[in-house]
């Protein structure tokens, strides 16, 4: 992403800037974190992926301490139709949803990720939705 919107109808609370898409944690506490991706192939999908190959979203504590908070596959088809045909690729589009309540510091910093483990066919993000791509995060504690 470019830049992300932070005026009416989202919420426009501290911690997150808007340019390099990172949020600051400002208090510490229990927190909330969502985030809806939706995304389109950037190509016509004409090769299978191998079955250690899992695209996925994440949202990870940058600093201070490296951390993976909560990862969301990409959907992947996977057919095996009686030996003749197997198959295993990415949709072409879809949505993936990330849900996670972790207790945070001040001053961690988050960011939202993109992990291709892999996979070679690009992704435009945002596509095919209105939404979309929303993160939100919430002190909820």
């Amino acid at each position: 992403m470019d830049s992300w919107l932070t005026a009416s109808p989202f919420f426009t609370g501290t911690g997150f800037n808007a340019t390099t898409g990172t949020y600051t944690v400002p208090v510490s506490g229990r927190y909330s974190i969502k985030a809806i991706i939706n995304y389109r192939s950037t190509a016509t999908i004409t090769a299978q992926i191998g079955t250690g190959v899992n695209p996925a979203f994440t949202i990870q504590r940058i600093s201070p301490n490296p951390t993976t908070l909560v990862t969301g596959l990409l959907p992947i088809l996977d057919v095996n139709i009686l030996l003749l045909l197997t198959l295993r690729v990415i949709l072409g589009s879809g949505e993936v949803t990330l849900l996670a309540d972790a207790e945070l510091s001040a001053g961690d910093t988050l960011g939202l990720f993109y992990v291709s483990n892999g996979l070679t066919v690009g992704l435009n993000l945002g596509s095919g939705a209105p939404s979309g791509v929303i993160w939100s995060i919430h002190r909820i504690s």
